[in-house]
């Protein structure tokens, strides 16, 4: 069976399934612990780049939707999901909570050159087989810039794990491929881009969260918010390895202070020039 056979199997198995369709509905209620997880990891969007709510976002990999849905709530209007399989696309599509969607191969996109203004892809990457052929094809069909929020690896970034690797691999059977700052520090160099925006940041996933509520005295919203303020500080201290990363590439400028700006306002963010190959004399090669 094919990666992409599997995927689709995943989905279609997941919305016949009682329970995973339970989780299904979960996903669109605002307040829940689960809701505020991942609004935390859509930080390089919601904190970094809010000011860019009138460009057109294209996300891959968006299984349900969720992340399309996200920045439509956030007033994000020109969002356009995307995964290998529409099973649950259409089915969210058809409760009016995305406007657009379509099957695409993130590894070879039917999209032009520059189609979208920005490319966001979510917890994606590690799923993927080849997953720098869709890297560049982010870069190619965005016109400014990439964001991607994926697991960390552990055995690169400080602190790095020194013992024997181990593959990891999901039970809808991919491969677990982990990135790091280095890694996307060095696809921005190699592309002579403007520069790359990386933070490190924790996530903490404790059972029943998407039906809890982040209100004082929920037991699961007052131990995942413990768990993450310690491991948040561990992460600070350099005791504990943070489990995501994320980056946003910036291919072109919407405008050229912007960049710089952006530095300014997000020092917790590492923004790194990259376009500083001399034989290219600031042209990028993406």
């Amino acid at each position: 069976m094919s990666m992409v056979e599997m995927h689709e199997k995943h989905w279609t198995e997941f919305m016949e399934d009682q329970h995973q369709r339970s989780l299904y509905d979960s996903w669109w209620t605002q307040g829940t612990v689960n809701y505020w997880r991942h609004t935390r990891l859509l930080a390089p969007v919601l904190d970094v780049l809010p000011g860019l709510r009138n460009h057109s976002w294209l996300t891959i990999g968006d299984g349900a939707g969720t992340d399309a849905w996200r920045l439509h709530q956030a007033g994000f209007d020109q969002v356009w999901a995307t995964d290998l399989d529409d099973t649950v696309l259409r089915q969210t599509k058809e409760s009016g909570l995305i406007a657009n969607y379509s099957i695409e191969n993130a590894e070879d996109l039917s999209y032009a050159d520059n189609s979208f203004d920005f490319v966001l892809c979510k917890e994606a990457l590690h799923h993927m087989s080849r997953p720098y052929a869709a890297i560049y094809e982010f870069f190619r069909v965005a016109r400014y810039g990439v964001v991607v929020i994926e697991p960390q690896d552990a055995w690169i970034d400080w602190p790095c794990r020194t013992d024997a690797t181990l593959p990891h691999y999901e039970a809808v059977g991919n491969y677990v491929y982990e990135f790091s700052v280095r890694e996307l520090e060095k696809i921005a160099y190699g592309l002579n881009i403007i520069g790359v925006a990386t933070r490190h940041m924790v996530d903490v996933y404790v059972s029943g969260c998407e039906f809890a509520y982040c209100v004082e005295g929920d037991p699961i919203w007052e131990e995942t918010r413990e768990k993450v303020e310690q491991t948040t500080r561990g992460m600070q201290e350099g005791t504990i390895k943070p489990n995501y990363v994320q980056g946003i590439f910036f291919k072109n400028s919407v405008a050229p202070e912007v960049f710089d700006m952006l530095a300014k306002q997000n020092p917790e963010w590492r923004f790194l020039r990259t376009d500083t190959n001399p034989s290219l004399s600031g042209n990028s090669a993406a």
